[in-house]
């Protein structure tokens, strides 16, 4: 059952008071009075804001909103709770509309109170008053008294008719079908306003600027606070050795159920800190943001895997090549811009993150946490990520000898730099973000790698206890990146052969 169908329901059951969560208020307050209020026993439909007071959205509706007074004589406008007052006179079968009721509740405890009190009086007579927002959180006394319903963001179905429509009206329908798909999975995520003027911005007489389309959507999902797209180059091919992960990755992206995006959380530890435990965040946020994201990922039965390892070993290089790898956005989430001071902001930011990424993935994403410490991550969160942690140790012989040889070459050092084992540093116990550090300081200073190497402490030397810790963390728990093995702290012997646990 989709929302217009929930809010049909309510009608006929006579709710007195709705709440709508919507992207595009406009249009739903369209569909409303579409469903409701065109036919020739129309309902009286009217609509407030704070700007424009009282204005009538049908022909039934011009009656009521002469109550108020017209145009600069409306005695409602800048006045939620004198519209509220009025609003109890309103005749029976009224549908009410009151645009961004999420910001009133604070204002003054007197508008909560007018909400509850056309309660009894709505209900007795089949009127609705009908709360528009982009996140309505209900206050305390009145969370028993509003059905609270959500409208997704537009689906594919919606998306195309929108596609249709832009085409239809400015080059009679010549967009072909592949160029009509492509354009749909473009604007995936926008609301119906924002995907109609992205798609008529990136027509043209050829066909349709997917590139400038892919851009506006970028720059939509950045609106939100706390997402942004990763627009890097990165992709498999830049990733030495970890040809594990790499190979699982590749095979969940073109599976039977390949994902439509990738949502990085880069250090996740971090952003629990605080939402368990004697230490934990008095303020409630970090408990807040935790709560939102378990609910989301269960309810979209979200999959998803951790990346775990010391600074350098590859894992964000991982999660930022994935969706290169395979044509899907890459989103990157960060909790600490969803923050807020003021109560519930939080909250609210994290919800509208979740819902535009529910969106922008048609509920499939593919979740990948990258961490330098699984330490404090609750077990509840690491069961969310159901296709398992991964332990990204120092790269082997053999996995340093690739890295050398793409960065040697990327960064154009001499053959025999790139080649000789003895013009290059002691690499014994190097990351690979290290090497790839040690090439580019040559290039940029003009020197050799030996000399290159003398600029920077690897994390391994720097940090051993650290390393050490995360290795007894990892030892017979995880699965090796490299090689899929479980991972021990110890080479064994294998199948006749050495490898690096």
């Amino acid at each position: 059952m989709n929302w217009l169908e929930k809010l049909k329901h309510a009608r006929r059951v006579s709710v007195p008071i709705v709440a709508i969560n919507t992207p595009d208020p406009a249009s739903t307050v369209m569909a409303i009075t579409k469903l409701f209020g065109s036919n020739g026993k129309a309902v009286p439909i009217v609509q407030w804001d704070v700007c424009r007071g009282v204005l009538a959205l049908n022909e039934s509706g011009k009656e009521v909103a002469r109550m108020t007074g017209e145009g600069e004589d409306d005695v409602t406008i800048g006045q939620p709770t004198v519209f509220l007052a009025k609003a109890m006179d309103y005749p029976p079968d009224t549908i009410v509309f009151l645009h961004n009721a999420q910001v009133y509740w604070d204002v003054s405890p007197a508008i909560p109170q007018a909400v509850w009190n056309l309660r009894d009086q709505y209900k007795g007579d089949r009127r609705m008053l009908i709360l528009l927002g982009s996140d309505i959180q209900p206050p305390p006394q009145l969370k028993d008294d509003i059905v609270v319903l959500d409208e997704p963001l537009p689906g594919d179905e919606e998306l195309s008719g929108i596609v249709q429509e832009c085409d239809d009206a400015r080059r009679q329908g010549a967009l072909k079908n592949v160029d009509h798909y492509k354009a749909i999975e473009a604007v995936r995520g926008l609301n119906s306003f924002a995907a109609e003027q992205a798609v008529a911005m990136a027509l043209r007489k050829d066909g349709i600027d997917l590139d400038h389309l892919w851009e506006s959507k970028r720059k939509q999902i950045e609106l939100t606070k706390g997402l942004s797209v990763w627009r890097g180059s990165e992709s498999f091919a830049d990733v030495g050795g970890l040809d594990f992960i790499k190979g699982f990755l590749s095979k969940i992206t073109t599976g039977r159920r390949p994902p439509n995006a990738v949502v990085w959380i880069d250090e996740i530890e971090k952003m629990v800190a605080g939402s368990s435990g004697t230490n934990g965040d008095s303020s409630g946020v970090s408990q807040g943001i935790l709560g939102a994201l378990l609910t989301a990922m269960q309810d979209q039965n979200a999959r998803g895997t951790i990346l775990l390892g010391p600074p350098g070993a590859g894992k964000s290089l991982i999660a930022k090549s994935i969706g290169k790898e395979v044509g899907i956005p890459t989103i990157a989430w960060d909790s600490n811009a969803m923050k807020g001071s003021l109560v519930g902001s939080s909250e609210q930011a994290v919800r509208t993150a979740l819902k535009v990424i529910s969106a922008v993935s048609s509920n499939n994403a593919l979740w990948i946490a990258t961490c330098n410490s699984i330490q404090g991550i609750p077990t509840a969160l690491r069961r969310r990520f159901s296709f398992g942690t991964y332990y990204f140790d120092l790269p082997s012989d053999i996995e340093k000898r690739a890295i050398w040889q793409y960065y040697t070459a990327k960064y154009e050092l001499s053959s025999m730099q790139a080649k000789d084992s003895k013009a290059r540093p002691d690499d014994s116990r190097w990351t690979g973000a290290e090497i790839k550090t040690c090439c580019e300081l040559a290039w940029n200073l003009d020197c050799t790698l030996k000399e290159a190497a003398r600029y920077f402490v690897p994390v391994a030397v720097a940090a051993p206890k650290e390393l050490e810790d995360l290795r007894a963390e990892a030892d017979g728990r995880y699965l090796s990146a490299s090689n899929g093995d479980v991972y021990g702290r110890r080479e064994k012997a294998k199948s006749g052969r050495r490898i690096q646990l």
